[in-house]
């Protein structure tokens, strides 16, 4: 798959509350919640010369308060050969920091691929108060509306493991056009390196098999190295890579905790959501994952992702 079609498979998966279309680019806005849902993305024609469609970009989000960033994905080689963001970078549009490469891999190997003992993870249609409130996104508490934002793909789960009845690692899975992406993995201070990532990242890579996905992806940051050598041993390669860029004068994402998000039509919210299926949990067992059905009951709750293999709190998936 090219990086235009999976970058726009992608966009499915985590949308803004708010979307709208200059050609074939995609403007998103959500509040401010996560650089995805607040940037417009800019693969294949805007329809117009670049200089008007950038103008338009600024107008756009500077009519919703928000500064305009542009998402410029690209090959894993550099963005030299890109003239969207050339011009970007001539007009004065800065890099925000942490950028990002996309993974993928099949989500059966990564199912497959799960080396943990008695750990079940279980998995909801929707997240709950405990799922949301284990989330955190840049080391902040999810704002108001952060949870449309999180319902808005075409169809998701919600992993959790609990241990005394607390929530204690958590993670999302989102199917779209044919494939996942997994985010919001995170696991809580106190119980990392054991393998709990492990364990919730191969659950959702079974739903998504399950779900007939034919590929798994994430967004991690570059600096990441020990959440990417975890991920590799899980069967997961580079794709591409991409970053922000930010109109001069531009002032980092502001979390509005008022916001009252509406989606875009379609967007997998409302309806949708009362026809989801029982609640499963999944245990993870050697290098198998094992699906048992389960009965429904209080759903797991979600949040980004530290690596529980790794000593320093870390995100192990990106969301933004």
């Amino acid at each position: 798959m090219s990086v235009a079609e999976l970058e726009r498979a992608a966009a499915l998966g985590w949308r803004g509350t708010e979307e709208s279309r200059l050609g074939e680019w995609l403007l998103r806005a959500g509040g401010g919640f996560t650089g995805r849902a607040n940037s417009a993305l800019a693969v294949g024609s805007p329809g117009m010369p670049l200089a008007e469609a950038v103008d338009r970009v600024a107008g756009w989000y500077g009519a919703r308060g928000l500064p305009a960033m542009v998402a410029v994905p690209y090959p894993l080689g550099g963005p030299e050969g890109d003239a969207v963001d050339r011009f970007l970078a001539e007009a004065g549009w800065g890099i925000r920091s942490g950028g990002a490469t996309v993974m993928t891999a099949i989500p059966g190997v990564v199912a497959g691929r799960a080396d943990t003992i008695g750990v079940t993870v279980r998995v909801d249609p929707e997240p709950d108060e405990a799922w949301l409130g284990m989330y955190h996104y840049r080391g902040t508490s999810v704002p108001v509306g952060a949870r449309q934002i999180l319902m808005s793909a075409p169809w998701q789960r919600f992993g959790v493991v609990r241990k005394d009845r607390q929530v204690i690692a958590i993670g999302r899975v989102a199917v779209a056009d044919g494939w996942a992406g997994l985010t919001a993995v995170e696991v809580h201070p106190r119980h990392r390196r054991r393998k709990l990532a492990t364990a919730v990242t191969a659950a959702l890579a079974a739903c998504a098999a399950e779900r007939g996905a034919a590929g798994l992806y994430l967004q991690m940051e570059d600096d990441n190295v020990a959440a990417r050598a975890l991920y590799h041993k899980l069967g997961f390669s580079d794709h591409h890579r991409y970053h922000y860029r930010v109109a001069p004068g531009g002032k980092p994402l502001i979390v509005d905790n008022h916001l009252q998000p509406r989606f875009p039509p379609g967007s997998g919210s409302g309806s949708e959501r009362s026809r989801s299926p029982p609640v499963r949990t999944f245990e993870a067992v050697r290098c198998s994952v094992e699906c048992v059905a389960h009965g429904a009951g209080d759903s797991g709750q979600a949040v980004e992702n530290p690596c529980d293999d790794v000593a320093p709190l870390r995100r192990l998936v990106r969301l933004g």
